[in-house]
């Protein structure tokens, strides 16, 4: 975990807190990352487990065309490659590898990921604007905002387990620092 957050999420250069949606998996809980997400000014928020069918962007939106691309594109990849005499693969270089992923991740369109965040409740306006974006395994759940956790309401923002990243929150108190809220809205970062 803590080779990726220093190798692809790296440094915080725009100084601006930056907020990361993760599963609950043991790697993402350990006290190395939390001390990594500190360093990175990141607000986690871990999905419930089972969720991520309604609450993940690419389970909901884009993983399916983005994998069914590359499963072609590998299966044509075998068919075509060089073999040995023994109709083995000769070896790939790693670009030829490669190739495919970038291939099958052009198809995927960057409105495409955008929306998939904001109908899963991700990058959403925390005023309740934007919640008619949910797709429809969220909008039914209702608004979920901090001042009104009553019943249903206070079920859905308990779902998730909250990483308090600053002084604030590890005191407890969760109106101060870096956001995240503990709800299904994060907010623009």
């Amino acid at each position: 975990m803590q080779e990726w957050l220093s190798r692809v999420w790296g440094p915080n250069v725009d100084d601006v807190r930056r907020f990361l949606v993760l599963d609950q998996a043991p790697i993402h809980k350990t006290q190395a990352a939390t001390n990594a997400f500190d360093e990175y000014d990141t607000d986690v928020l871990y999905m419930p487990a089972g969720c991520a069918s309604v609450l993940q962007p690419a389970d909901v939106f884009w993983n399916k065309p983005f994998k069914s691309t590359l499963r072609r594109l590998w299966e044509q990849y075998m068919l075509e490659e060089a073999r040995t005499p023994k109709g083995n693969l000769k070896k790939s270089s790693r670009q030829h590898v490669l190739d495919p992923v970038a291939e099958a991740w052009a198809t995927v369109l960057e409105e495409t990921v955008a929306r998939s965040f904001k109908e899963c409740g991700i990058s959403n306006a925390l005023d309740g604007s934007e919640d008619g974006d949910l797709h429809s395994g969220l909008a039914d759940v209702g608004a979920v905002v901090p001042e009104d956790r009553g019943g249903l309401q206070a079920e859905c923002c308990d779902l998730f387990s909250y990483l308090p990243t600053s002084q604030h929150e590890k005191s407890g108190d969760r109106s101060g620092g870096g956001g995240g809220g503990g709800g299904l809205r994060s907010g623009n970062y």
